[in-house]
């Protein structure tokens, strides 16, 4: 098998993903998971009105609260049936709940110019899978996800 060398001084901005599809912090849990079904994304970065980036919001955020829901089902309320009330919470009350209230607000950034190598680092030292990028006016440009390393060395091998 032949493996070739990738640049990992790349900059991060030469594959991330622009004009990254954002939800405002005020929009609702509900918002964030139609957005995500219709992009086929798994986290969106939180903005506010001026594209100041507040947080992310993953598919992993909300499986947690889905998760604490389910606990707080079988612990207090076992004589119902679990399904229609782990809809019903999900509907009625984290639904209409502001996006603001499931986003990981310690959210790790990379600039537009850093390298491959260092925003790979980063993924990986914090554990996530998606990165926002901001310009020097720390305004969000763009987002880069593992899915985004995985295309680049196939592009380029």
């Amino acid at each position: 098998m032949h493996a070739t060398q990738v640049d990992l001084e790349v900059p991060v901005h030469s594959f991330m993903r622009r004009q990254p599809v954002s939800i405002l912090e005020t929009e609702t849990v509900q918002d964030a998971v139609e957005m995500m079904a219709e992009h086929h994304l798994s986290a969106l970065p939180v903005v506010d009105e001026n594209k100041m980036l507040k947080g992310m919001v993953t598919v992993n955020d909300m499986l947690r609260l889905i998760q604490n829901a389910e606990r707080t089902l079988n612990c207090n309320l076992a004589i119902y049936d679990e399904n229609y009330l782990v809809n019903e919470l999900i509907r009625e009350c984290l639904g209409s709940d502001p996006v603001s209230s499931v986003m990981s607000t310690a959210t790790i950034t990379a600039e537009q110019d850093d390298s491959i190598q260092r925003v790979s680092k980063l993924m990986i030292e914090n554990q996530v899978h998606h990165i926002p990028v901001m310009n020097h006016d720390k305004k969000l440009v763009g987002v880069v996800s593992t899915m985004d390393f995985v295309r680049f060395v196939n592009e380029n091998h």
